[in-house]
């Protein structure tokens, strides 16, 4: 029982207890596989040498296990020092990480959301936060984009939107875009998992970048779920008992197509693009295409759709006779967008 009490005993138990850790450590990867296997070898040696040493009654014997018990200690206190470091720089990556997306968000309030969303989700510009196409979109993909811009597919002389690098005329550098591109990025969680990021989508950050008041009312009005369009791009239709509304191909819209209500203004053309009405209780609007893509009619906003009207498994087909309608019963604001295009929207206001 008393030797059992030996400093020699209780080192030679630490020692197996650390290994214990260091394993565990390794297996959950809170270590490297290669540091914690290196750290168990060293406990266990160091354990059993200081077993050793005060097994030993010689002095001189003594004398030889204390400096070796002496290195092994070094270089114990190596391996540990290095795991603090590559610990202290990993943090430091990922606060200059999130300082990055702070930054992008700033910009991204500044020059993007006018077009994307104050919450990324896709107004007259396609979706951007966590966007499966995007997602699969290469950082050089994403900095070309934004840094040259997207021509109208209709008229290839013309942009949707426009080139961003200040080399080519825009109005941000290329340290700003990159700032872009990783807030994009980090909407998509395995974009975050697999480069072992911060798990923060950076459009959280985007309303605390914001100053201007009236920014900031068209962000809540946006989280909830609306952003009606000003006034003036209303055309009162509550003179009319039906309505149609027309898909067609239109080089006012990021996406190519755009929704036009029949009777709007400006006159229906494939340049139009408006399909803010308002019309009465009672009123039937039907949707039709005649453009060269199909689509579908969803109430709501591409952030938050409803099931007020509109469908995500009626699709009208590319110019084709397919229609669907609606009357509409209730007094109320009733915006709709296409789900294939998200950049086609539209708003009826509905009065009594």
């Amino acid at each position: 029982m008393g030797n059992n009490r030996t400093p020699g005993f209780l080192a030679a138990l630490a020692g197996v207890a650390l290994a214990v850790i260091f394993g565990l450590l390794g297996i959950t990867q809170v270590l490297s596989g290669r540091i914690s296997i290196g750290l168990m070898a060293i406990s266990l040696v160091a354990s059993a040498l200081i077993y050793l040493f005060y097994a030993r009654g010689s002095t001189i014997e003594k004398t030889g296990y204390g400096a070796l018990v002496f290195v092994i200690a070094t270089a114990f206190i190596i391996p540990v020092l290095m795991v603090t470091q590559q610990q202290d720089q990993a943090g430091a990556t990922q606060t200059v990480y999130l300082q990055n997306l702070q930054r992008g968000a700033a910009l991204y309030g500044q020059y993007c959301a006018s077009c994307h969303g104050f919450l990324g989700q896709g107004i007259n510009g396609p979706k951007l936060n966590n966007n499966t196409a995007v997602n699969n979109l290469t950082t050089e993909d994403l900095t070309g984009i934004i840094s040259g811009g997207v021509r109208n597919p209709n008229d290839p002389s013309k942009f949707l939107m426009p080139a961003w690098l200040d080399a080519y005329g825009g109005s941000l550098t290329e340290v700003d875009i990159s700032y872009l591109v990783a807030l994009i990025h980090s909407s998509d969680p395995t974009y975050r998992a697999t480069n072992h990021l911060a798990d923060v989508n950076g459009f959280t950050y985007v309303f605390g970048s914001l100053t201007n008041p009236t920014q900031i009312a068209e962000y809540n009005l946006e989280k909830k779920g609306g952003n009606k369009p000003p006034p003036a791009t209303f055309t009162d239709l509550t003179g009319q008992g039906t309505v149609s509304i027309v898909a067609q191909d239109s080089g006012a819209n990021s996406s190519g197509f755009g929704w036009f209500a029949v009777g709007a203004s400006p006159a229906n053309n494939t340049n139009a693009d408006n399909a803010n009405i308002t019309i009465k209780v009672g009123t039937t609007v039907t949707w039709t295409n005649k453009s060269a893509a199909p689509h579908t009619v969803v109430s709501g906003t591409a952030a938050a759709p409803t099931t007020t009207f509109g469908s995500l498994t009626k699709t009208l087909a590319a110019n084709s006779p397919d229609t669907y309608s609606f009357k509409f019963t209730k007094a109320g604001e009733y915006p709709f967008f296409c789900s294939i295009h998200p950049a086609m929207i539209g708003w009826i206001t509905v009065t009594t």
